[in-house]
């Protein structure tokens, strides 16, 4: 094994050295903003931003004010707190005050909408976070904003350049410019926005800059990697959709036309979910040495969706020939016309989550992959509309491989060159959930493996590292793994020492905030294992450990 994968210190010194929430919210009560800062907040407004980056990145502030710290209710309490989770930037449960700081508003041309709320100065930590926006983006929203200033980041969200919501595609519909600010401008330009309003409000040079996003967003980390290698100090990126237009053209697509009948019913319904899953789980569960309702690794599972079908004499819930062979469909990998594996199936526990992606939520809408598969065919996969008239069965990805390329050539991240953001310095955190049911971890494996085949070895695992947390879903909490790691505090202990994590510290909570499990995550190619003794809801009775098998 490669000495860098060795163990640099003991495993309890490792857990204790990068703890998991490594910050001090300051109580509202103890700061107060000068007048000035009053004032430089508010003058913001007319200040003239249009010839950044010698106009490509011109930018219009709509409204610059001082916030006064505040008590959140429940509700953005609570999705302050999931989104925190998201960033990898986790606030406690239970933090329900929002800081004084000041909130500016604006647009980068020509349609890219933006929020950025600034800390006063006396707690900023002169760091900049930018929250990446998730699906096909279309909003602005404040729970990531809320999320980072808590943390004390100067931190902004944005639209993607559009109003949508969903996976609604109609705002690209023969709008080839506007896919281009969703597919990697926006990020930028917001990007060199948030600079320069930041240098004009504290008058301070940043340390250092992040972005942090899931699916979409985690796909605007790494595009951003690639296309503007000096833009970020530390790329946070989950669940990513790096290869874009197969995530909507093959997984989802194949995803949906195994679901869904001749008449775009589903076969099975959110019913179904508890019953498959806990069938893999007892399948599979015990398979990594500890039953805990976590698969470690699916590519060790050999669950048999036959084992599912009705027989004469079944009393209870069971599934029809037709419902075993869509099942059959979502776990099977997708392959090209040579017969060549083009993208991985579901894995062995996503189940958790296929209400919602496969089996409908209600029976009046269709499964999130069947929006997300047709609304990209028809509007952002060509250059001009297409497949608009109910024909979406008709597309096939391996014969249309060519027609896709315009598009696919700005709008997919998957080339394995990163050597400019290497070369910057900048360092990298990829994190994809094993229960993951809208994009399979698969996708970001092989991604990574070109990359290090690109790079080498030991340059790739310098500046990223990929982590395969169990049970983590996409882009939520809900799901049956710890959802709980501060990433961003990894990131900043990288840059700082230049020591790259040897394992991320994660953690299962409870409605109310209590610690279920502690559990280290290993980067790929490693796996957690339990040591055999001691508590198994402890992270230091476990051990790094490789597996040896092939992906899926």
């Amino acid at each position: 094994m490669n000495q860098m994968w060795k163990a640099k210190r003991s495993i309890k010194h490792l857990f204790l050295s990068i703890p998991l929430i490594s910050f001090t919210l300051v109580a509202p009560s103890t700061l107060a903003a000068s007048n000035e800062e009053i004032t430089a907040c508010k003058l913001l407004r007319f200040g003239d931003f249009s010839q950044l980056e010698q106009g490509n990145a011109a930018m219009s502030i709509t409204n610059a004010e001082y916030v006064p710290s505040q008590t959140l209710d429940a509700d953005t309490e609570l999705w302050t707190y999931k989104y925190s989770r998201l960033l990898g930037a986790p606030v406690p449960k239970g933090t329900n005050s929002l800081p004084e700081h000041c909130l500016v508003e604006g647009y980068a041309a020509p349609t890219i909408r933006f929020q950025l709320r600034l800390p006063m100065d006396q707690v900023w930590n002169q760091r900049f976070l930018l929250n990446a926006c998730m699906g096909f983006c279309g909003e602005v929203s404040n729970y990531p904003t809320m999320a980072g200033v808590m943390r004390n980041y100067a931190t902004m969200s944005h639209d993607g350049g559009h109003t949508a919501a969903g996976f609604d595609g109609l705002w690209a519909k023969n709008n080839v410019p506007l896919r281009e600010d969703f597919a990697y401008r926006s990020n930028h330009v917001v990007a060199v926005a948030a600079k320069a309003v930041i240098e004009r409000f504290y008058s301070k040079q940043l340390t250092y800059s992040f972005i942090s996003g899931c699916s979409k967003g985690g796909h605007a980390g790494i595009m951003a990697a690639k296309r503007y290698p000096n833009d970020f100090d530390g790329v946070i990126a989950r669940g990513p959709t790096i290869n874009y237009t197969k995530v909507n053209l093959i997984n989802c697509m194949d995803n949906a036309k195994a679901i869904l009948d001749e008449n775009d019913n589903a076969l099975l319904d959110a019913s179904y979910t508890d019953f498959i899953s806990q069938a893999v789980m007892q399948a599979c569960d015990y398979k990594d040495g500890l039953v805990d309702g976590l698969i470690s690794d699916p590519r060790r599972c050999d669950f048999d969706p036959q084992t599912l079908l009705c027989s004469d004499n079944t009393t209870g819930t069971c599934l029809t020939p037709r419902q075993v062979n869509a099942i059959k469909e979502i776990y099977a990998p997708s392959y090209d016309q040579q017969g060549n594996v083009i993208y991985g199936g579901l894995p062995y526990g996503s189940e958790p989550e296929w209400t919602g992606w496969l089996f409908p939520e209600a029976p009046f809408i269709k499964p999130y992959h069947y929006y997300a598969a047709t609304e990209y065919l028809k509007y952002l996969a060509f250059p001009r509309e297409r497949y608009n008239q109910g024909n979406w069965r008709d597309f096939s990805y391996n014969n249309e491989v060519g027609e896709l390329s315009p598009i696919s050539s700005f709008m997919d991240a998957d080339h394995p060159d990163l050597t400019g953001f290497k070369n910057s310095g900048g360092k990298m955190i990829v994190l994809h959930g094993w229960s993951d049911a809208a994009i399979p971890a698969y996708a970001t494996i092989d991604w990574y493996e070109s990359v290090i085949n690109y790079m080498g070895k030991d340059n790739t695992y310098d500046f990223a590292r990929l982590f395969l947390p169990p049970g983590l879903v996409h882009c939520g909490i809900e799901g049956p793994g710890a959802e709980t790691f501060d990433a961003i505090a990894a990131l900043v202990h990288w840059l700082d020492t230049g020591n790259a994590p040897d394992a991320l510290m994660t953690q299962k909570e409870d409605p109310q905030g209590n610690i279920l499990f502690t559990r280290p995550v290993y980067p790929y190619p490693q796996e957690a294992q339990y040591i055999g003794t001691g508590d198994p809801k402890k992270a230091e009775n476990f051990r790094p450990i490789v597996p040896n098998f092939k992906n899926n």
